[in-house]
């Protein structure tokens, strides 16, 4: 069974405190998501919603070395979170098609109350398939600015094998700045057909920014 798929199933008898929700940031700033203040119920858990003023669909919060995961996740994939304990692990749904992993601004209303912009930047992360991927599996970026402008997309392909969270930094390695952004989707697949494959992620850098602001000069700062 999919790790996605026993979490879809584990999650029907598991809750999440309403608590969790109230973690957004109130200014401009650079934000590290590294998701490790959540908790896990056997090593897995959905995202609070919202998080952070977005929504995560398609990608849930897992504990690589929860002793609950021991025979469901090869020991290879330890690795996945970068900064311990948790990731986030994603895989495609069917939903009219295979929809992938997204992160979506969840209400613009809200976070221009809030005093922030309605989109966000996205400047880094790690990610990895998962177990040892076939020969050209192959990770997935797409970014859509608000106001309609052309995606912005982006790949990068693993060979055959067991690997290390591969640390992407946006602008380097795309060549583009991917700011302004409403929604970022995220998926990995492998094949001629495309087949989804499972993919972990973690250490989500984003940048959001005050209504007054322009883009200079935000404050670094790290949240669970």
């Amino acid at each position: 069974m999919k790790l996605f798929s026993f979490f879809l199933a584990l999650s029907l008898v598991s809750a999440i405190t309403d608590a969790l929700t109230a973690n957004s940031p109130s200014t401009s700033n650079t934000t590290l998501l590294t998701f490790d203040s959540l908790p896990t119920t056997h090593g897995l858990a959905p995202l609070p919603s919202p998080y952070h003023h977005l929504l995560f669909r398609s990608l849930s919060l897992f504990a690589p070395r929860s002793p609950s995961l021991r025979h469901l996740i090869s020991p290879h994939d330890l690795n996945c979170a970068t900064s311990a304990p948790n990731a986030l692990i994603g895989s495609r749904v069917y939903d009219e098609g295979f929809a992938p992993s997204s992160i979506v601004i969840a209400n613009t209303t809200s976070m221009s109350a809030a005093g922030l912009r309605p989109y966000f930047s996205l400047l880094s992360f790690a990610v990895k398939p998962l177990d040892a991927p076939d020969v050209g599996t192959t990770v997935f970026v797409k970014g859509y600015p608000v106001g309609g402008a052309e995606p912005l997309r982006w790949e990068v392909a693993f060979p055959a094998g067991y690997h290390l969270p591969f640390r992407v930094e946006m602008a380097r390695h795309s060549r583009e700045v991917w700011e302004r952004l409403g929604r970022v989707e995220m998926w990995a697949a492998y094949g001629e057909s495309g087949l989804d494959w499972e993919f972990c992620v973690d250490d989500l850098e984003l940048q959001v920014f005050e209504a007054g602001e322009g883009q200079e000069g935000v404050v670094p700062r790290e949240e669970g």
